[in-house]
């Protein structure tokens, strides 16, 4: 008899870790079953239907050395982290995500939903530590608004961290490596006492810079942070359990964007003249910038949640899941050049963020299951933008006029959300081979907000009120055509939230109405199939996938007001092929290969922000036509390649030596496709070794390490600067280190 692929009646609400304990035997003992996910997945939700989801165990990110939000696309294909600073750092996955709108423009949430313990972060930078202790990542590409939630029309990465244990064990992990890298690391958990277990996470983390100021012969684009995790379980009765858990994080950086290229406009240089002008010494490329003031940003953020599991009469199963976060969020911008433009300046940010989520899933029915679930969502946000112009002829000459000089033009806005949904999805199993999947979600958002500046361009919004309705649906198809053939059909549909034009731009160019932005649509589709052979030694996944997003938010330029605005731009489409391989030919050895072919296209763009090229030549257009040009961010192929060999040496020693290859073509990198803020294609290589062996009643481990190897110099992000110039926040070099750990 075939099994279906979710795992036995499993009571949900004994706890997530209960769930997630009895995958992992699953996982472990697959040869036993007929229906299986393979390369370590694990279908812990029983209404998750199958998709071309990348799940990640973190034995898999420890052993590949991923502890940044930012490199997790190293091991998933398609996915895109495009890191400025704590505060801009933007999501997409298959070029749909952050529409091109900065962060700084508080009006407009990305489609790529980001969640950690079952609680949903407006914002990336809400991942206050690092990928530390860690159960499981799930990169999951298309709508998933669901059983998600809103705002996940482009896909979802779900964070599982591990659960406080009933038996005592910890481990105590130390990195060093070059230029004053050094991460600590500290994990205790372990019986309160018959029916309380705790466990507490403690990290430090430093690294010291790579870019060299000559004014000032500091190296910049270092950080440090602090981070602290806490976490209770409470399980009294077998079909009860509390999770507690609280964190604080602490965090300075010291972010620096270097000068890509001065680029040349009607035969001339306008930057270099510029900067010539007023006697500003320019220093481009490699790893060197010039400049008589420094960037820093400073972080302080916590978060507190709690999940309770009930498992009630007849099977059913009641979880409920209650959180609070609080981001702060202060920089110190500068500009970029040795001579007094500005300092001191950027956005302040404070963001509280509150929720409830209450969910009851069906038991395990032999012809059909379902899940219920509501939830309350509610943000609210303020930011302080200031820009404080040095005066004198200086600033006068650089930028043209006056308007600047010796001024603080202040910004301030504010936005309060609050969103109320119910969602429904169920199962029906038509026979042992074939399930049907269907489900709906409707969110009811009001957001409210203003926009003042003063001094430049003065504008004031006043009470700006948006209402929305959000809906939302999917439906799966799977079919096993063997026992180890899963082939599935995917279709949904979900809308994001619209967005508060909190910018004069906008109201100067359209009116009042151009300031409240329409929610955007998509629909997407995924025809794909899960497989393994050979006893598991070979798996392999593929999908087609389509997705067209409509009333697609993007961002737009005015140039009587020198500013930028979000828009409803029309109409953009992806779709290509993503696949994923798992070898392992002999005992010790893993070989994956995971890619992503990807087409995404404006299909409808009339009204784009033009690009520098053409709003720095004579009499520029208001708009340019990129109807039919590519999304940016949207690499056509990304791939990585990564491989373990295991084996016992030196009588009771294990060894590894581990390697990992990462590969993406090349993108532009601002929403307005111009040629100078083309990122080129790059690969990572990243290589590792080590010993690990018994010590007393727990073991040790020490590995030798090396990232980018190779030493390819490399943009995270390239975006445009002033007169014509490109500036990009430039990947780390190579850098060599070593690990010590030891588990107890």
């Amino acid at each position: 008899m075939k099994l279906h692929l979710q795992p036995p009646c499993i009571p949900w609400l004994t706890g997530v870790a209960l769930v997630l304990g009895a995958s992992s035997v699953l996982a472990e003992n697959a040869t036993q079953l007929a229906r299986v996910q393979v390369d370590g997945t694990r279908q812990v939700d029983a209404q998750q239907a199958p998709d071309s989801a990348r799940e990640l165990s973190g034995k898999t990110l420890e052993q590949q050395g991923i502890y940044r939000l930012e490199d997790l696309q190293q091991l998933a294909s398609g996915l895109d982290v495009a890191t400025v600073d704590p505060y801009d750092t933007r999501l997409t996955l298959r070029g749909v995500g952050d529409g091109g709108g900065s962060e700084i423009n508080i009006g407009m949430p990305s489609s790529v939903g980001l969640f950690l313990d079952n609680v949903y972060l407006s914002r990336p930078g809400m991942l206050s530590n690092d990928l530390l202790d860690i159960e499981r990542v799930d990169v999951r590409s298309g709508p998933q608004g669901t059983l998600y939630g809103f705002n996940t029309t482009g896909g979802a990465i779900d964070i599982h961290s591990r659960k406080p244990t009933f038996t005592p064990e910890g481990s105590l992990r130390q990195s060093v490596g070059q230029r004053g890298y050094t991460q600590t690391q500290a994990m205790f958990s372990g019986p309160l006492s018959p029916t309380l277990a705790g466990r507490l996470n403690l990290s430090h983390t430093e690294k010291g810079g790579y870019i060299k100021n000559i004014y000032t012969g500091h190296q910049l684009g270092g950080s440090n942070q602090d981070g602290l995790r806490g976490q209770l379980l409470w399980q009294p009765e077998d079909d009860f359990s509390l999770r507690i858990i609280a964190d604080y994080n602490k965090a300075t950086s010291y972010p620096v964007a270097v000068l890509d290229k001065a680029n040349t406009i009607n035969g001339s240089v306008p930057y270099l003249n510029r900067t010539a002008l007023v006697g500003a010494h320019v220093v481009g490329g490699g790893y060197k910038v010039n400049t008589d003031a420094e960037n820093e940003a400073y972080v302080r953020q916590g978060g507190l949640s709690a999940e309770a599991n009930w498992t009630l009469g007849n099977g059913y199963n009641l979880r409920s899941v209650s959180s609070f976060r609080y981001f702060g969020f202060q920089p110190n911008a500068t500009d970029t050049l040795d001579i007094p433009l500005f300092a001191g300046s950027g956005g302040d940010v404070r963001d509280r963020v509150w929720s409830q989520d209450i969910r009851l899933d069906s038991p395990r029915g032999e012809h059909f299951d379902y899940a219920l679930g509501a939830t309350y969502w509610g943000e609210n946000l303020d930011t302080f933008a200031h820009d404080y112009y040095a005066p004198g002829s200086r600033t006068t000459t650089y930028y043209g006029n006056n308007s600047n000089t010796g001024k603080a033009v202040k910004r301030w806005g504010e936005i309060d959300d609050t969103v109320f949904s119910l969602y429904a999805q169920g199962t029906w199993h038509v026979n042992d081979e074939f399930d049907i999947t269907a489900g709906v979600r409707n969110s009811y958002e009001k957001k409210s907000g203003s926009f003042r500046r003063v001094n430049k361009n003065d504008f004031d919004s006043g009470e700006l009120n948006q209402y929305s309705q959000l809906p939302a649906a999917m439906l799966n198809f799977s079919y096993y055509f063997l026992p180890n053939l899963q082939g599935y059909l995917a279709l949904a549909y979900g809308e994001k939230s619209g967005g508060l034009n909190v910018s004069s731009g906008a109201a100067g160019k359209a009116g009042y109405d151009s300031l409240l932005i329409d929610p955007e649509s998509t629909r997407g589709g995924e025809l794909g199939f899960k497989s393994h052979w050979l006893d598991h030694r070979v798996s392999l996944d593929a999908a087609l996938f389509w997705s067209e997003v409509r009333k697609f938010q993007t961002t737009a330029f005015d140039l009587e007001s020198q500013s930028s605005y979000l828009i409803n731009a029309g109409t953009m489409r992806s779709r290509g092929l993503e696949t994923n391989l798992t070898l392992k030919p002999v005992e010790g050895l893993s070989i994956n290969f995971n890619g992503t072919l990807l087409d995404n296209q404006y299909l409808d763009f009339k009204d784009a922000k033009c690009p520098p090229e053409v709003t720095l030549a004579p009499r520029p257009p208001n708009s340019c036509d990129m109807s039919g040009e590519r999304v940016f961010r949207s690499p056509k192929v990304t791939y990585n390649l990564s491989s373990r060999y295991e084996w016992q040496t030196f009588g009771a020693l294990q060894a590894f030596v581990a390697g990992r290859y990462s590969y993406r073509t090349w993108a532009y990198g601002t929403v307005d496709n111009s040629a100078f803020t083309r990122i080129p294609g790059y690969g990572l290589l990243s290589l590792s070794t080590g010993l690990g062996g018994k010590y007393g009643d727990g073991s040790w481990n020490a590995s030798l390490w090396a990232n980018n190897v190779t030493d390819k110099r490399y943009y995270r992000s390239l975006n445009s600067g002033d007169y014509g110039s490109a500036f990009g926040v430039v990947g780390e070099p190579r850098t060599l280190g070593m690990t010590l750990g030891y588990d107890f």
